[in-house]
């Protein structure tokens, strides 16, 4: 075995997080090179070579012509310890799908994740794309998706399905409907009197939707999505507040229609609270709610605007059920509670008790587990409380494998749902592992976008429009 092939080896086998910028790395400080394995560097066409040499387990840099023998990557704006989340996202997705490693190394929460203010910046946006180029051009081009610039209804569905990989029920589009006769001008704000605004999917109805710009396909799955909500739950209407408050539609596949509405505030914790089986009951409850603390000047508009809504659910057969038979049936079949409260819904076997067990430790312990770990002052107080959560996960991954699928899928979420950076990689897997089990594949791709760039912000548009 040649040198090279050792030093490749050697690579291989390290288990700290690989560098996303590869043997292109500028950094020189100790700490990064702790925390990041970097490749061999190899020759170029010109013959120069990056030397980097082995010291106590350290990464040296001794020359400052570097290149590198993979794609160069974008750059992004760096904080002042240049780590991001971003290099959280590459050491998730460049860790074995199916392994669960130590997470002593996880990235460092960044000053940009912790505003819960900021907003998704774009830093080029020549980088950017229009969503036509998503869709089908010859379908856009002889007008089958437009009309005046603006997406036609009986469409609009198939291109929120194309993009967000999730169908919407018929409530969704009643809804729109509604708006649409109260403000035509502006449907999307049209419940502003109840501090509400239509979000999400809903931004296809938008004129100029069609030429509006994004990142790319991936980051549309992120489009309103919260720092709590988790792939089941799809975010479709916002509040001004600064709690954070949105609701949205939870289904526990893909391809079944939403079983109920819930709510979540997102400033205040992870709690996703079901409302009611549709949207118009939703909004029905909120209405109510704002009626109650609403002052004598308030009071008549909000009045007007639930009665409106009232009579247009009678008259096309909405029901305004708060708990509706689907919504109790679901709560039956409920296998896990988890930290969320909404709950999983996993296929399980009453009489032979297969598809679910439960953890290896309760709530509480698992709380207490991960606040140790989150709070540790330092690396080595990490390791103990670590150490027992991976033995949590190996307890599992272990039932996943006797075909409990719902342990690993419930953990997952409950890592998700505490929101702690420390255990980020582990949710991934963790999730990995259950989705695909559970062939829920669309679920995956959403987590993994999340992931890779999940924020505490209040003002979560990936799309950009002229």
């Amino acid at each position: 075995m040649s040198d090279k092939e050792k030093e490749f080896k050697a690579y291989k086998e390290d288990t700290r997080i690989p560098c996303q910028y590869g043997a292109k790395c500028y950094q020189k400080n100790a700490i990064h090179h702790q925390k990041y394995k970097h490749p061999p560097a190899k020759e170029t066409k010109k013959g120069k070579i990056t030397k980097r040499k082995m010291i106590n387990n350290k990464r040296k840099q001794e020359a400052n012509d570097q290149v590198s023998s993979i794609s160069p990557q974008k750059k992004i704006q760096k904080t002042n310890d240049e780590i991001t989340d971003k290099d959280l996202y590459n050491a998730v997705t460049n860790m074995e799908s199916n392994s669960i490693k130590d997470d002593d190394t996880s990235c460092e929460v960044t000053a940009k994740l912790e505003d819960s203010n900021n907003t998704e910046s774009v830093e080029n946006s020549n980088d950017l794309i229009t969503i036509a180029s998503l869709l089908h051009g010859g379908d856009i081009e002889n007008g089958r998706y437009l009309k005046n610039d603006e997406i036609l209804p009986l469409t609009a569905k198939e291109i929120i399905s194309h993009l967000f990989f999730i169908e919407m029920p018929e409530d969704f589009f009643q809804l729109y409907e509604f708006c649409k006769s109260i403000c035509e001008r502006d449907p999307l704000n049209a419940l502003k009197i109840v501090h509400l605004q239509l979000v999400g999917p809903y931004d296809v109805f938008r004129k100029g939707f069609i030429n509006a710009k994004v990142e790319n396909k991936e980051a549309l799955l992120r489009h309103w999505r919260y720092y709590y909500d988790p792939p089941e739950f799809q975010t479709v209407i916002k509040s001004n507040t600064k709690d954070g408050l949105h609701f949205g539609y939870w289904r526990d596949d893909v391809f079944e229609k939403p079983v109920f509405m819930a709510k979540n505030k997102a400033a205040v914790n992870c709690i996703i609270d079901p409302v009611a089986e549709n949207i118009f009951g939703t909004l029905d409850v909120h209405f109510e709610e704002k009626l109650k603390l609403a002052t004598p000047f308030e009071k008549t508009p909000i009045a007007q605007l639930r009665q409106k809504l009232k009579s247009f659910a009678k008259e096309r057969n909405i029901t305004l059920e708060k708990r509706a038979e689907n919504m109790q049936a679901r709560e039956k079949e409920t296998v896990a509670r988890t930290f969320h409260k909404a709950g999983i819904v996993v296929p399980y076997d009453k009489k032979t008790q297969l598809g679910y067990r439960n953890l290896a430790v309760s709530n509480s312990e698992l709380q207490k587990l991960l606040k140790q770990i989150e709070d540790a002052p330092a690396p080595e107080a990490r390791k103990m409380p670590m150490s027992k959560l991976d033995e949590v996960i190996r307890l599992a991954t272990i039932a996943a494998d006797e075909c409990d699928f719902g342990t690993v899928l419930e953990l997952g979420h409950d890592l998700f749902s505490s929101g702690a950076f420390s255990v980020q990689t582990k949710v991934l897997n963790l999730l990995s592992l259950a989705y695909n089990l559970l062939q829920r594949s669309q679920f995956l791709e959403i987590v993994t976008s999340h992931l890779k760039n999940r924020r505490r912000s209040l003002d979560l548009s990936v799309i950009q429009f002229d």
